[in-house]
């Protein structure tokens, strides 16, 4: 499809100040999960002061979401832009610009991209452009982990607030995820009853959380090999991750317990209600190798997010392809990922498809987080691209 005269000049109309002044002045603001609640209303306000019809949910006193709206006609499509306010909470340099950069925590994931979102509508705007249908604009947090779990955007699932389909904005920049892993924190606790003792006191039939713990990791590695022998179309091997084994608070004491956490990936077609089954299995199988039966296998599993799969043929997968490559010349290949964000709970919860697309950047949750500012551009470009096709245009 090619470039009409009202979509060349709303892309010539983007602001690359404007874009780099509200991604300084957002990162400006602290928003670790759980604490963006003045984040969400600097960005509310900026919404409102360009025109656009701004509500905020307080399903969360402290991580509040922002839901903005660009009216088009009443009956048309509406085209959900969503992103995620809240930051990792590691602290991070004063923000600032250098050299077509900006740097500060959050500037890659994800304030660079809900100014991309904002500038998009703002252009919109100014454009005059009646739309078909509304550009919906959410921002919300409680995205990352261990401490979110995308509580705010279910809120506004529940509440009815989404589009008729969604670009999150982030997560993918140079190709474009049809198929996701989902994935969850298990956590598998080892106890024995009675106290610690020195290990010379122990009798000869008292079980070792740790001896137990070594069987369950053993168990666990053996699981995670039969995965690795079996990718799957698009995202590859389903995975286990062993990140942390605790036990134990001196060299000659027999513990009491032991604890074992790490991250379950799996895939389109599997759920979090069959990875629980999976490692309860393991946890019993565990148990029953002690033959004095004072073992306990406990074991847990934090939903993070769900997996995902898409058609390659949704309208909203074929628009962003068309947009980013009339706008860059390069194709956008489709793609699976290991990687967890947001689409899922619009697709399994909101019943519409989303597909991840941002602005590109490889520093997300580094020591030195920094976002090209060309990125923001380009990306703020393609969702007016998008919005357009995707709510047409009325006279």
């Amino acid at each position: 499809m090619c470039m009409n005269a009202v979509e060349k000049a709303l892309l010539a109309a983007v602001d690359a100040e404007r874009i780099k002044k509200l991604t300084l002045d957002l990162v400006a603001i602290p928003s670790p999960t759980g604490q963006s609640r003045q984040a969400a209303e600097a960005y509310a306000r900026y919404l409102r002061g360009i025109g656009l019809d701004v509500e905020v949910f307080s399903d969360f006193a402290e991580s509040p979401s922002v839901v903005a709206r660009l009216k088009g006609a009443s009956g048309g499509k509406t085209l959900q832009l969503a992103g995620h306010i809240d930051t990792i909470p590691i602290a991070h340099g004063t923000p600032y610009y250098a050299d077509g950069l900006i740097y500060g925590r959050g500037a890659a994931d994800m304030k660079g991209g809900l100014a991309a979102m904002a500038e998009a509508a703002h252009v919109l705007h100014e454009g005059g452009v009646r739309l078909g249908g509304d550009v919906l604009l959410t921002a919300f947090g409680l995205h990352e982990a261990p401490a979110g779990h995308g509580e705010g955007l279910s809120a506004l699932v529940k509440r009815g607030i989404v589009g008729d389909a969604a670009i999150v904005c982030e997560g993918a920049a140079r190709d474009l995820p049809i198929a996701g892993k989902g994935m969850g924190i298990f956590e598998f606790t080892v106890t024995r009853p009675g106290e610690s003792v020195h290990e010379l006191q122990a009798s000869p039939e008292t079980a070792h959380p740790i001896v137990f713990a070594a069987r369950l990791v053993a168990r666990l590695q053996e699981k995670a090999a039969e995965l690795a022998r079996a990718p799957l179309p698009d995202v590859g091997p389903e995975s286990i991750f062993l990140g942390i084994i605790q036990s134990g608070d001196f060299y000659n004491r027999v513990p009491i317990s032991a604890r074992l956490v790490g991250t379950r990936r799996h895939g389109p077609d599997k759920s979090f209600a069959d990875t629980r089954q999976e490692l309860e299995a393991i946890a019993r199988a565990v148990e029953a190798e002690d033959p004095t039966g004072q073992i306990v296998v406990r074991v847990s599993l934090m939903p993070v997010r769900e997996s995902f799969r898409l058609h390659a043929d949704e309208p909203i997968v074929k628009l962003v392809q068309s947009a980013y490559e009339e706008l860059t010349g390069l194709p956008l290949p489709l793609v699976g990922i290991s990687m967890v964000a947001d689409a899922p709970i619009l697709i399994r919860e909101g019943h519409i498809p989303a597909v991840y697309h941002g602005p590109w950047s490889d520093r997300a949750h580094s020591d030195v987080e920094y976002i090209a500012l060309d990125e923001l551009v380009r990306a703020a470009r393609l969702y007016i691209l998008c919005a357009l096709r995707f709510c047409g245009q009325t006279e």
